[in-house]
């Protein structure tokens, strides 16, 4: 019994997906940045994936909850999802304060 609990926490951390880059394009359905080690990787967005954007102001940062609609093209954004053999699919996209706006 320990051992299949065991089997099912690795097989749980082994799909676990994380990325950041350059955002380069939107549609409905997907995204694609640039990385370090891909130019163009394309990344699936699900109904349920959740987006958060950071604002940057003189009093910090603050959060709120977007959609894909609201991404632009150049932010820097964070992916947390899963990988199903070469498909990404997106369980949490974080997009990031811009360099020139920050308040620190």
């Amino acid at each position: 019994m320990r051992f299949f609990l065991i089997l099912i926490c690795i097989s749980t951390f082994a799909f676990a997906y994380k990325i950041q880059g350059i955002l380069k394009n939107t549609t409905t359905h997907t995204i694609s940045i640039q990385t370090s080690f891909d130019n163009n990787l394309i990344i699936t967005i699900l109904p349920q994936t959740h987006i958060d954007i950071y604002n940057c102001g003189i009093f910090g940062s603050n959060k709120k909850q977007a959609n894909a609609q609201d991404l632009k093209k150049g932010s820097l954004v964070k992916v947390k999802g899963s990988k199903n053999g070469s498909i990404i699919i997106a369980e949490k996209i974080i997009v990031e304060c811009d360099d020139q706006r920050r308040a620190y």
